[in-house]
């Protein structure tokens, strides 16, 4: 008993879980002071010439219940009322596609979505996987994006897989109004 507790213990404290001061500083630009007002906007869905990424597909990492088409979706319009919830919505032109609303809690410059830390352990065998996601605002009000995906499995105190990655990405602003919104029948 005291042997599993021990390895849950350093499995814990050596796993590759991301702080938000730490993805932070992978943005190369300033973020502005967080406020609701200048994270609530209508944002590119695609960075330009990057077919592989896209805002609500980064969105997504954290609810996934939604559908990740890279095609679908011009537009991400996030809205941020004060509080621990950010509502994404996809536009095709006027025409909304999808919704979801994603919890997290406003730290330092930044909107901070957590879905992770999850631990599973067996007696020689611990898995730990952690999903972060840091959303904030350059001075042009355009979406900075800093994501931490890691995923370490331990068999009894020896690393066996460690894969983790870190994305970050600009998204435009195109507007601080919702589009009108249409539904696609």
């Amino acid at each position: 008993m005291k042997q599993c507790f021990t390895l849950l213990l350093i499995t814990i404290l050596l796993s590759s879980c991301y702080t938000s001061k730490s993805l932070a500083s992978r943005i190369q630009e300033n973020p502005m002071v967080l406020t609701p007002s200048a994270l609530t906007g209508l944002y590119e869905n695609r960075i330009e010439g990057d077919d592989q990424n896209s805002l609500w597909n980064d969105l997504c990492l954290h609810n996934k219940d939604k559908k990740q088409n890279i095609a679908e979706g011009n537009q991400v319009f996030l809205s941020y009322i004060e509080g621990n919830e950010i509502t994404a919505e996809l536009y095709q032109d006027d025409f909304l596609i999808d919704k979801m609303t994603l919890t997290g809690r406003p730290k330092d410059k930044f909107f901070t979505i957590r879905k992770g830390s999850h631990f599973f352990t067996l007696i020689f065998l611990t898995s730990i996987q952690s999903k972060k996601t840091i959303l904030g605002n350059d001075a042009n009000a355009d979406l900075l994006i800093a994501q931490g995906h890691s995923h370490t499995t331990m068999l009894m105190e020896d690393e066996a897989i460690d894969d983790a990655e870190v994305v970050t990405a600009v998204y435009l602003r195109r507007s601080d109004q919702r589009p009108d919104r249409k539904i696609l029948k």
